[in-house]
């Protein structure tokens, strides 16, 4: 006898924007604008176009990389401290659907997921 109670395994996605301190202000085929009110105050700036993936915030590029034979999908670095005093790893986790189109972008601070987009 199965338990009627038990937690389903997965979970299908359920499509939109799940932030309470973000509001995207751009998307395009790889390219997010999303501004945060926290747990930091900025824009960030997603944009995958031309074989580079690169990150801003404010204005100032923190992570940067071509991307000729694959698309990074886990992007990790610190906060700098004048957007983050007790500067706090960000990861931002990125799953491509056909033709390389965003099908979901993630944004967590310190493990904390802060922005969750499923297309």
């Amino acid at each position: 006898m199965t338990n009627p109670f038990a937690p389903v395994t997965s979970l299908p996605d359920e499509r939109g924007v799940f932030a309470d301190g973000a509001t995207r202000r751009q998307s395009g085929f790889v390219y997010r604008v999303i501004e945060f009110t926290a747990p930091f105050v900025g824009e960030l700036i997603y944009d995958g176009w031309w074989f580079r993936q690169q990150v801003s915030i404010n204005g100032r590029t923190l992570w940067r990389r071509i991307s000729w034979v694959r698309f990074y999908r886990q992007i990790d670095f610190p906060l700098p401290p004048e957007i983050d005093a007790a500067q706090r790893p960000l990861r931002i986790e990125i799953q491509f659907g056909p033709g390389l189109s965003i099908r979901r972008f993630q944004v967590s601070v310190a493990g904390l997921i802060v922005y969750d987009e499923i297309v």
